[in-house]
């Protein structure tokens, strides 16, 4: 895996030959104000005869919950802590905890205080300290964090916007990470500097994508939260993303029996548009292979996601479970998504006679001529010695290739997430390639048809 895989801090931008682009890195410079909004706040202990950091007294907390019950996610926690099954019995143990240790440190807080101080405490018990907050938050779609000095987020298809440091210091990122990679069952290791992977927060799916030491000084996370509910087609007219128009040319090109691919940048919508496209296909046995479990399953279809190395489980690859997918003889292939340094994963769907339907998501530029160049050389390199078989292959099993872009509105200049245009791959008499034909382009604001029209029947 290599660096662009996970684009780093800031909204990036990977051209046609892997490099990446960042246009809002977060600034690399060791801040002047790094410990700003770590100033201790201080409660009166022992009847006022000495203070104590509200910290402090949170980090007590927990430990004394460690010494008491132990840890859920090890493997002797207390009777108790194995009873606490739902978040209401986990907070009573906590709250027990904490009247415990303001007795013994004779420290007085009001409710407010009191309800503080169990929230702090729970969130890092059991959940993910400072992010649950942002995780809850249903219009943050993006969270970058360089360090324990650097976070920032994304809300909708906005700009990054950085925050007020949330972490105590590097080790309490590090928990943090490391909790929500073992819900995600991965791991935060030495030897596995670059993980990504997902997992479900509430109702939300989430991407964790990490670059640790030694590849980056210091450890940088980006999370991908997902809405909690699936858009369809006729969401993404509602919200902007494309015309009726293009709507209904989408529906037929999903309920046809045609492959096609979903192309854009990173955060550019491919998920979300992926997702809507596979609520209009046609019920049928249906195998879907990811990085990171980011999609929504339709129902009767089964999830592949490839799996990191931990203690207890050795790696699956994402072309290795492409590979499992074969295996099972689907009606419909689904991959999220494909990346031009792992040619090798798709050739076996490139090779094989009597394929399923492939329906790809795939990391790359919008523009038609650095697309045209990219899958080419994407199926080029998945076959090194076999011409252009897989070429063309690639051309007859996605005849439709679908991109979203982040464009600006025209009137508000705010970032939105659009539909950018919907081609076709067309057989020419005179040449053995075949032309991509623009059927939907952008501009005055929104993709719009062409002149062309497609050369295979859509219903």
């Amino acid at each position: 895996m290599t660096d662009d895989h996970i684009p780093a801090s800031g909204a990036s931008e990977e051209h046609s030959d892997g490099a990446v682009e960042h246009s809002a890195k977060l600034d690399k410079r060791p801040r002047i104000d790094a410990d700003k909004g770590r100033e201790p706040t201080f409660v009166a202990a022992q009847l006022g005869t000495r203070r104590i950091s509200f910290a402090a007294l949170v980090e007590r907390v927990e430990m004394e919950f460690y010494q008491e019950h132990g840890e859920i996610y090890h493997e002797s926690p207390s009777p108790a802590l194995r009873e606490a099954d739902t978040p209401a019995k986990r907070l009573r143990l906590v709250l027990d905890v904490a009247n415990y240790v303001l007795a013994v440190e004779s420290v007085m807080l009001d409710a407010l205080e009191r309800a503080e101080l169990v929230k702090r405490a729970f969130s890092n018990l059991f959940g993910y300290g400072p992010l649950d907050g942002l995780l809850s938050d249903e219009t943050i779609t993006t969270i970058l964090i360089e360090g324990e000095n650097k976070i920032a987020v994304r809300h909708g298809s906005g700009e990054i916007v950085a925050l007020p440091t949330v972490f105590d210091d590097a080790e309490h990122l590090r928990q943090i990470v490391g909790r929500l990679l073992t819900d995600a069952g991965a791991e935060l290791r030495d030897d596995t500097p670059i993980v990504e992977t997902g997992l479900l927060i509430g109702e939300r799916p989430v991407r964790v994508s990490i670059v640790a030491p030694p590849l980056s000084p210091v450890l940088n996370v980006e999370i991908r939260a997902h809405p909690v509910h699936v858009r369809g087609l006729d969401d993404l007219v509602l919200a902007g993303t494309m015309s009726e128009e293009a709507a209904e040319m989408l529906r037929s090109i999903a309920r046809s029996k045609y492959g096609f691919c979903v192309v854009g940048e990173p955060e550019a919508g491919k998920t979300v548009l992926v997702n809507a496209m596979l609520r209009e296909v046609p019920e049928a046995p249906m195998l879907i292979v990811e990085r990171a479990a980011e999609l929504r399953i339709p129902l009767g279809a089964e999830r592949l996601t490839a799996r990191w190395k931990t203690r207890d489980e050795l790696e699956v690859t994402f072309g290795e479970q492409i590979g499992h997918a074969l295996e099972k003889k689907p009606a419909c292939i689904v991959l999220d998504e494909v990346r031009s340094d792992e040619p090798t994963s798709i050739a076996p769907l490139l090779e094989i006679d009597n394929p399923p339907r492939l329906i790809w998501a795939v990391r790359s530029a919008p523009d038609a001529k650095r697309l045209q160049s990219a899958l080419g050389m994407l199926a080029r390199r998945a076959g090194v010695g076999q011409g252009e078989k897989l070429v063309h292959a690639l051309y007859e099993r996605l005849p439709y290739v679908i991109t979203v872009a982040r464009i600006p509105d025209k009137d508000s200049g705010e970032i939105r997430l659009r539909l950018f245009s919907i081609a076709e791959w067309q057989s020419r008499v005179d040449t053995e390639y075949p032309d991509y034909v623009l059927l939907m382009q952008f501009r005055d604001g929104e993709a719009r048809k062409t002149e062309n029209t497609s050369a295979r029947w859509l219903s």
